[in-house]
């Protein structure tokens, strides 16, 4: 593949990412299921308990500065440390992130449809049947078109869109806390949540939604190849993402909770707490139509950067032979995997439409937090995943170069952040995840079995596969 994202593109291919929907549309939910406070301390709850991850997949990437690159770093690691089934286990694990992915656009599109519905039919329930699904197809299709220039062309789009996300949070913010409508008693005031329940339970039952908005940190490793110096652009990217998107989740959760009602128990029905609605109510008509449409476009270009990034997995495991080898051909002009691209256009429609389409006919299903939480689960269980590869490269390749290395000497800092991240992520997955979301997943990943039977590569192979890192030099992380 083509080199053409230069370091600070990596950053804004991971910021750019991860602003999508949720990070505009999900506070309305968490403030009815649990209020202010607790909605507040459940951002930045999220936050730290993705910082040991983020470490993780910082030495990780450094690694292993490939394509597809979460999807290289288990397919070694679990093969070096079962080598009987470890093809296997990564192939599991690679079909796990990319259908992961597959249920966090279905989420993102459906977000789509619901927020660009509501701009021309005001009134709950009053778009036709068709619409949610029309509005689906033509955003992954448009993201798809864009998807076919070089990742150079790409790279540049997608910092100028994302610097626009940025400015656009800076104006929401000044816009809601120099309204007249501030009361910031709200944003700590006990008394204020949506039920009788105590502060932690509250805090727990949207903690799931909170650590699936900072999924996707680890995204910018799935273009390792094309990125400038990517074992050292890379790591620093995570860290930088993972910090800029927590200052903008939480910076915008205090200013919505800083307008919400007195009382949301008794009002939540009426307060729309998404920032279209909250701009438009501080600011008037034109400031609503205005953050609406940025919000359509920043969940386009989330979805136009966050399928490049699904279509080098896809490029990764037929290259290890493992999904179909024409999703690893790459185009002969602008060096894209153009197959893969569309088989992820069909594949996200899929599960996109069928849950709009389930929506129509069961008008108490919500497709947008149903698949964010499936997303959620799936997502908590990688992370686990990732905690227990760094530990195992740690042992069974320990003379790898890691430019980006957790701890000086020795193998204590590392252990320490993985089993964190171990501890935090399965709590989450099997601790807070609903049975329905854990059972949806489940299936999800079970479809992927007969790939690997059609794909798989001899047994005997234990080669690691072809795109593993070259040996680098570089500094460690104290």
């Amino acid at each position: 593949m083509t080199v053409g994202i230069s370091s600070f593109g990596s950053w804004m291919i991971g910021v750019g990412t991860m602003i999508g929907s949720m990070a505009w549309l999900i506070y309305q939910p968490m403030l009815a299921r649990s209020g202010t406070l607790p909605t507040i301390c459940a951002w930045t709850c999220g936050a730290l308990f993705t910082l040991p991850l983020a470490f993780v997949l910082a030495e990780l990437s450094s690694m292993f500065p490939s394509a597809g690159g979460p999807y290289v770093y288990k397919y070694v690691a679990l093969k070096r440390l079962f080598p009987g089934i470890g093809e296997l286990l990564g192939f599991t694990t690679g079909w796990l992130y990319w259908i992961a992915l597959v249920a966090g656009f279905a989420c993102m599109a459906n977000g789509f449809a619901a927020l660009l519905g509501s701009a021309f039919w005001p009134v709950a329930g009053s778009a036709p049947v068709w619409f949610g699904s029309a509005a689906i197809v033509a955003l992954l299709l448009s993201a798809t078109l864009l998807n076919q220039q070089n990742v150079k062309e790409l790279s540049k789009l997608n910092i100028m869109f994302t610097g626009l996300k940025l400015g656009m949070a800076v104006a929401f913010v000044v816009l809601v806390l120099t309204s007249k409508n501030v009361n910031l008693a709200n944003v700590v005031a006990p008394s204020i949540y949506s039920n009788s329940a105590g502060f932690a339970e509250n805090v727990m039952k949207v903690l799931v939604l909170s650590i699936t908005a900072f999924a996707g940190i680890e995204l910018v490793g799935c273009t390792s190849s094309e990125t400038v110096t990517p074992t050292r652009s890379v790591p620093k990217a995570i860290l930088l993402t993972l910090l800029t998107v927590a200052f903008i989740y939480i910076s915008i959760c205090v200013s919505i909770c800083a307008v919400a009602p007195a009382s949301l128990s008794s009002a939540t029905a009426a307060f729309q707490g998404t920032c279209p609605a909250v701009a438009g109510l501080i600011g008037g008509s034109i400031w609503g139509a205005v953050f609406t449409t940025g919000v359509l476009c920043s969940i386009i270009t989330c979805t136009v950067t966050a399928l490049m990034a699904l279509a080098r997995i896809s490029y990764s495991m037929a290259d290890t032979k493992l999904f179909p080898a024409k999703f690893a051909r790459l185009d002969s002009k602008d060096a894209v995997p153009k197959d893969a691209l569309w088989f992820q256009f069909w594949s996200i429609g899929a599960v996109s439409v069928g849950a709009n389409i389930i929506a129509t006919m069961v008008p108490s299903f919500d497709p947008y937090t149903f698949l964010g939480e499936v997303f959620g689960f799936l997502y908590s269980f990688l992370a686990v995943l990732f905690g227990v590869c760094l530990i195992s490269l740690r042992y069974t390749d320990p003379e790898r170069s890691r430019p980006f290395r957790i701890g000086k000497d020795g193998n204590g800092l590392a252990w320490l952040l993985a089993t964190i991240t171990t501890a935090v992520y399965g709590f989450i997955a099997f601790g807070c995840a609903q049975p329905v979301h854990q059972l949806t997943a489940i299936v999800l990943v079970f479809c992927g079995l007969p790939i690997y039977w059609l794909y798989r590569r001899p047994a005997s192979s234990l080669e690691a596969p072809p795109l593993v890192a070259p040996e680098y030099e570089g500094s460690t992380v104290e």
